[in-house]
Protein backbone atom coordinates (compact mmCIF):
# COMPACT_ATOMS: atom_id res chain seq x y z
CA UNK A 1 0.00 0.00 0.00
CA UNK A 2 1.27 3.46 -0.94
CA UNK A 3 1.59 6.23 1.37
CA UNK A 4 -0.53 8.16 0.49
CA UNK A 5 -2.81 5.68 1.06
CA UNK A 6 -1.71 4.05 4.13
CA UNK A 7 -2.37 8.20 5.30
CA UNK A 8 -5.74 7.97 4.01
CA UNK A 9 -6.25 4.88 6.03
CA UNK A 10 -5.02 6.18 9.42
CA UNK A 11 -6.80 9.93 9.26
CA UNK A 12 -9.90 8.17 8.58
CA UNK A 13 -9.86 6.13 11.64
CA UNK A 14 -8.46 8.52 13.57
CA UNK A 15 -11.24 11.22 12.40
CA UNK A 16 -13.74 8.18 13.07
CA UNK A 17 -12.84 7.91 16.65
CA UNK A 18 -12.69 11.62 17.71
CA UNK A 19 -16.34 11.61 16.32
CA UNK A 20 -17.16 8.78 18.83
CA UNK A 21 -17.97 9.05 22.05
CA UNK A 22 -14.68 8.27 23.97
CA UNK A 23 -14.21 5.01 25.04
CA UNK A 24 -14.52 4.41 28.74
CA UNK A 25 -11.58 3.22 31.29
CA UNK A 26 -12.04 1.70 34.68
CA UNK A 27 -8.58 2.56 36.09
CA UNK A 28 -8.43 0.47 39.24
CA UNK A 29 -5.06 1.00 40.51
CA UNK A 30 -4.33 2.95 44.38
CA UNK A 31 -4.10 6.84 44.28
CA UNK A 32 -1.64 8.57 44.59
CA UNK A 33 -0.82 6.92 41.50
CA UNK A 34 -4.53 6.25 40.02
CA UNK A 35 -4.50 10.31 39.29
CA UNK A 36 -1.32 10.33 36.49
CA UNK A 37 -3.03 7.35 35.22
CA UNK A 38 -6.28 9.13 34.78
CA UNK A 39 -4.18 11.68 33.17
CA UNK A 40 -2.95 9.59 30.60
CA UNK A 41 -5.57 7.66 29.65
CA UNK A 42 -7.30 11.35 29.34
CA UNK A 43 -4.49 12.26 26.80
CA UNK A 44 -4.75 9.53 24.91
CA UNK A 45 -8.23 9.86 24.31
CA UNK A 46 -9.91 7.76 26.32
CA UNK A 47 -12.30 8.44 29.63
CA UNK A 48 -10.84 7.31 32.47
CA UNK A 49 -13.19 6.81 35.52
CA UNK A 50 -10.97 5.95 38.92
CA UNK A 51 -12.22 3.79 41.45
CA UNK A 52 -9.34 2.17 43.57
CA UNK A 53 -9.51 -1.30 44.28
CA UNK A 54 -6.51 -0.72 47.12
CA UNK A 55 -5.40 1.50 49.58
CA UNK A 56 -1.62 2.47 50.73
CA UNK A 57 -1.14 3.17 54.12
CA UNK A 58 2.28 3.25 56.27
CA UNK A 59 2.97 -0.14 58.57
CA UNK A 60 2.56 0.31 61.88
CA UNK A 61 6.71 -0.31 62.18
CA UNK A 62 9.06 1.17 59.63
CA UNK A 63 12.43 -0.14 58.95
CA UNK A 64 15.54 1.78 59.61
CA UNK A 65 17.52 3.53 56.72
CA UNK A 66 19.80 0.97 54.83
CA UNK A 67 23.01 1.83 54.67
CA UNK A 68 24.52 4.52 52.87
CA UNK A 69 26.86 2.03 50.62
CA UNK A 70 23.47 -0.26 50.03
CA UNK A 71 21.43 -0.33 46.66
CA UNK A 72 18.04 0.49 46.64
CA UNK A 73 15.63 -1.41 44.76
CA UNK A 74 12.26 0.04 43.69
CA UNK A 75 9.52 -2.04 41.82
CA UNK A 76 6.61 0.17 41.93
CA UNK A 77 6.07 3.97 42.34
CA UNK A 78 4.55 3.89 45.83
CA UNK A 79 7.99 1.96 46.72
CA UNK A 80 9.45 5.38 45.68
CA UNK A 81 6.69 7.91 46.97
CA UNK A 82 7.06 5.87 50.58
CA UNK A 83 11.34 5.99 50.86
CA UNK A 84 10.88 9.75 49.63
CA UNK A 85 8.53 10.62 52.42
CA UNK A 86 10.77 9.14 55.16
CA UNK A 87 13.91 10.69 54.46
CA UNK A 88 15.27 13.80 52.63
CA UNK A 89 18.70 11.94 51.95
CA UNK A 90 19.08 10.84 48.19
CA UNK A 91 23.23 8.94 48.58
CA UNK A 92 22.33 5.51 47.20
CA UNK A 93 22.02 3.94 44.17
CA UNK A 94 18.74 2.66 42.73
CA UNK A 95 17.45 -0.08 40.73
CA UNK A 96 13.85 0.09 39.12
CA UNK A 97 11.76 -2.27 37.86
CA UNK A 98 10.60 -0.35 34.67
CA UNK A 99 11.05 3.18 32.48
CA UNK A 100 7.93 4.74 35.48
CA UNK A 101 9.34 3.93 38.41
CA UNK A 102 12.57 5.26 36.75
CA UNK A 103 11.06 8.46 36.44
CA UNK A 104 9.53 8.48 39.59
CA UNK A 105 12.62 8.03 41.05
CA UNK A 106 14.30 10.82 39.27
CA UNK A 107 11.73 13.37 40.07
CA UNK A 108 12.04 12.51 44.03
CA UNK A 109 15.74 13.67 43.10
CA UNK A 110 17.63 10.36 42.99
CA UNK A 111 20.66 10.50 40.25
CA UNK A 112 21.28 8.04 37.38
CA UNK A 113 18.90 5.33 38.91
CA UNK A 114 19.21 1.99 36.71
CA UNK A 115 16.22 0.33 35.26
CA UNK A 116 15.44 -2.61 34.17
CA UNK A 117 12.38 -3.66 31.94
CA UNK A 118 10.12 -5.65 33.09
CA UNK A 119 9.90 -8.38 35.96
CA UNK A 120 11.63 -8.91 38.94
CA UNK A 121 13.82 -11.55 37.06
CA UNK A 122 14.99 -8.37 35.03
CA UNK A 123 15.70 -6.96 38.06
CA UNK A 124 17.91 -9.30 39.58
CA UNK A 125 20.20 -9.90 36.45
CA UNK A 126 20.68 -6.36 35.88
CA UNK A 127 22.35 -6.02 39.81
CA UNK A 128 24.40 -9.56 39.10
CA UNK A 129 25.40 -7.56 35.67
CA UNK A 130 26.36 -4.29 38.00
CA UNK A 131 26.93 -4.93 41.19
CA UNK A 132 29.30 -6.94 43.01
CA UNK A 133 28.52 -8.87 46.01
CA UNK A 134 30.20 -6.31 48.33
CA UNK A 135 27.43 -4.18 47.81
CA UNK A 136 24.31 -4.65 50.05
CA UNK A 137 20.69 -4.63 48.48
CA UNK A 138 18.07 -3.39 49.81
CA UNK A 139 14.35 -4.04 47.97
CA UNK A 140 12.29 -1.24 49.52
CA UNK A 141 8.60 -2.02 48.56
CA UNK A 142 4.99 -2.46 50.34
CA UNK A 143 3.79 -5.85 51.92
CA UNK A 144 2.82 -7.41 48.96
CA UNK A 145 6.01 -7.62 46.99
CA UNK A 146 5.65 -9.68 43.68
CA UNK A 147 8.40 -11.95 42.64
CA UNK A 148 11.57 -13.29 44.11
CA UNK A 149 14.59 -10.95 43.70
CA UNK A 150 15.75 -10.92 47.60
CA UNK A 151 15.89 -14.86 47.00
CA UNK A 152 17.28 -15.24 43.54
CA UNK A 153 20.10 -12.62 44.82
CA UNK A 154 20.63 -14.67 47.79
CA UNK A 155 21.34 -17.78 46.07
CA UNK A 156 23.80 -15.90 44.22
CA UNK A 157 25.63 -15.00 47.35
CA UNK A 158 24.39 -11.72 47.87
CA UNK A 159 23.38 -9.86 50.89
CA UNK A 160 19.91 -8.70 49.94
CA UNK A 161 17.27 -7.89 52.29
CA UNK A 162 13.50 -6.67 51.82
CA UNK A 163 12.55 -3.63 53.59
CA UNK A 164 8.69 -2.98 53.84
CA UNK A 165 7.72 1.03 53.53
CA UNK A 166 3.63 0.67 52.90
CA UNK A 167 1.23 -1.59 53.20
CA UNK A 168 -1.75 -2.25 50.37
CA UNK A 169 -4.44 -3.27 51.72
CA UNK A 170 -7.81 -4.28 49.40
CA UNK A 171 -10.40 -1.52 49.74
CA UNK A 172 -13.11 -2.43 52.23
CA UNK A 173 -16.13 -1.16 50.37
CA UNK A 174 -17.15 -2.29 46.33
CA UNK A 175 -16.75 0.77 44.48
CA UNK A 176 -19.90 2.36 43.47
CA UNK A 177 -19.30 2.06 39.60
CA UNK A 178 -21.65 1.84 37.03
CA UNK A 179 -19.97 -1.28 35.24
CA UNK A 180 -22.56 -0.90 32.35
CA UNK A 181 -20.83 2.19 31.02
CA UNK A 182 -17.28 0.29 31.08
CA UNK A 183 -15.37 -0.68 27.92
CA UNK A 184 -12.34 -1.41 29.33
CA UNK A 185 -10.87 -2.35 33.01
CA UNK A 186 -7.89 -1.86 33.66
CA UNK A 187 -5.73 -4.35 36.40
CA UNK A 188 -2.33 -3.16 37.76
CA UNK A 189 -1.45 -5.92 40.36
CA UNK A 190 -2.07 -9.95 41.12
CA UNK A 191 -3.64 -7.80 44.20
CA UNK A 192 -5.85 -5.79 42.68
CA UNK A 193 -7.40 -9.07 40.31
CA UNK A 194 -8.40 -11.07 43.21
CA UNK A 195 -10.03 -7.89 44.85
CA UNK A 196 -12.35 -7.44 42.01
CA UNK A 197 -13.15 -11.09 41.72
CA UNK A 198 -13.91 -10.86 45.66
CA UNK A 199 -16.68 -8.38 44.73
CA UNK A 200 -18.11 -10.78 42.11
CA UNK A 201 -19.26 -8.00 39.76
CA UNK A 202 -20.73 -8.41 36.51
CA UNK A 203 -18.20 -8.18 33.41
CA UNK A 204 -20.10 -9.33 30.63
CA UNK A 205 -18.93 -7.15 28.02
CA UNK A 206 -15.91 -5.28 29.62
CA UNK A 207 -12.39 -5.73 27.89
CA UNK A 208 -9.83 -6.31 31.37
CA UNK A 209 -6.57 -5.77 30.32
CA UNK A 210 -3.92 -7.11 32.89
CA UNK A 211 -0.22 -5.49 33.26
CA UNK A 212 1.02 -8.93 33.64
CA UNK A 213 0.27 -12.34 33.00
CA UNK A 214 0.76 -12.84 37.11
CA UNK A 215 -2.43 -10.33 36.96
CA UNK A 216 -4.14 -12.93 34.79
CA UNK A 217 -3.48 -15.52 36.39
CA UNK A 218 -4.91 -13.66 39.45
CA UNK A 219 -8.00 -13.23 37.83
CA UNK A 220 -8.78 -16.83 36.78
CA UNK A 221 -11.31 -17.29 34.15
CA UNK A 222 -14.52 -15.15 34.07
CA UNK A 223 -17.12 -16.91 31.79
CA UNK A 224 -17.91 -14.29 28.83
CA UNK A 225 -15.20 -11.99 29.58
CA UNK A 226 -12.30 -10.70 26.74
CA UNK A 227 -9.11 -10.43 28.80
CA UNK A 228 -6.14 -9.29 27.19
CA UNK A 229 -2.50 -9.02 28.78
CA UNK A 230 0.10 -6.10 28.10
CA UNK A 231 2.94 -6.95 26.40
CA UNK A 232 5.14 -5.03 28.76
CA UNK A 233 4.51 -4.31 32.65
CA UNK A 234 4.21 -0.65 32.02
CA UNK A 235 0.81 1.68 31.39
CA UNK A 236 2.36 3.03 28.17
CA UNK A 237 2.13 -0.32 26.65
CA UNK A 238 -1.38 -0.97 28.14
CA UNK A 239 -2.63 2.43 26.07
CA UNK A 240 -0.64 1.49 22.96
CA UNK A 241 -2.85 -2.45 23.28
CA UNK A 242 -6.11 -0.57 24.25
CA UNK A 243 -5.96 1.96 21.16
CA UNK A 244 -5.20 -0.90 18.94
CA UNK A 245 -7.86 -3.07 20.24
CA UNK A 246 -9.86 0.15 19.46
CA UNK A 247 -8.31 0.24 15.53
CA UNK A 248 -9.16 -3.76 15.23
CA UNK A 249 -13.28 -3.27 16.62
CA UNK A 250 -13.78 -0.61 13.94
Amino acid sequence: MCVKKLEKKFFGIKKEMLSRPKPTVWVTRSLPAADRSSKNWSYAGFNPLTFPLLEISKPSEEPNLPLKKGILVFTSGNGVRAFSEKTTERDWSVVTVGKETQRLARKFGFEYPLTANGDSRDVANLILNNFSKDNNIYHCGGNNLQGSIVKDLLQKGYNAERLVYYNSTPIKVKPSINVNEIDYLILYSPLAARTLVKYQFNLLGVTVISISKATKDALGTLKGVRHKVSKEPNEMAIIDLVKNLEVMND
